[in-house]
Order: structure tokens, then sequence, then C-alpha cells
């Protein structure tokens, strides 16, 4: 998927959290999933570029210091909708 940029003119490039939301979202764009050996424990790699994850054969469940979250959405054809996300506090 193409990398989002940042905003530089007009209003909206005087907002810089917009741009640092551009910044933390850009990773995502090119997430990477990985399957490893069935005993390594699942990993989680942030880079500036993309984010690798490392799962298990076996699924290896939620890695430690995370947690499950089921939030509601609204899908692209305007309906309800839910998606699962691996949340972890700061």
């Amino acid at each position: 998927m193409a990398k989002i940029e940042k905003v530089t003119q007009g209003a909206l490039a005087k907002n810089k959290k917009l741009n640092e939301i551009i910044e933390r979202l850009n990773p995502l764009l090119n997430i990477e999933v990985n399957e490893v050996e069935e005993d390594a424990p699942l990993e989680i790699e942030y880079s500036d570029n993309n984010v690798v994850l490392r799962v298990p054969a076996n699924g290896g469940g939620v890695p430690e210091g995370f947690e499950e979250e089921t939030l509601d959405v609204v899908n692209s054809d305007n309906t309800a909708g839910q998606r699962v996300f691996l949340t972890k506090a700061v």
C-alpha cells in the first residue's frame, strides 16, 4: 500500500498531531506476518518502515503485555462491524 505523505501546505500543515499520526500509521501499511517454529514466542517488531509479526505455527496466543479488545467500527459499505485489536498500555 502507498505511504501516506505528511501534510506540508495549507491549514492542516499547522497541525503537528496530524503528521505524528501519519508517522505512526505508515508502518502499519506494510505489516508482515511470518510463521516461525512452533515453540518460538510470538514477537512483534516495530520500525519506521513496517511492523513484523512472528507467529508460532501453533498460534502462540496473545503476546505478553498485550490484550485483545473488540472495537465497533463502520465498514466501508456503511454497515456496523467489529474488529479485534491487540492493544498495549503505554
